[in-house]
């Protein structure tokens, strides 16, 4: 996601539901790792936002921005 769209949903975000905490759903497994039943990862987690850096030479994209957790 281009940041201009991540500002533009945030911000409908916080219109609809005031200043509200940002948090992230992942998991350790690769996409290649086993799965649960229902489809998800086994070990997911759920954590906030801390910092942000931009990544200048990430291996898929290139410059990109990192949200450290």
């Amino acid at each position: 996601m281009k940041i201009s769209k991540l500002i533009a949903d945030l911000q409908a975000v916080r219109r609809q539901h005031g200043d509200i905490e940002v948090t992230c759903t992942g998991t350790t497994l690769r996409e290649d790792e086993a799965r649960s039943p229902g489809g998800l990862p086994s070990d997911v987690f759920e954590t906030t936002v801390e910092t942000l850096i931009v990544n200048e030479s990430h291996p898929r994209h290139g410059k990109a921005v990192r949200l450290y957790m």
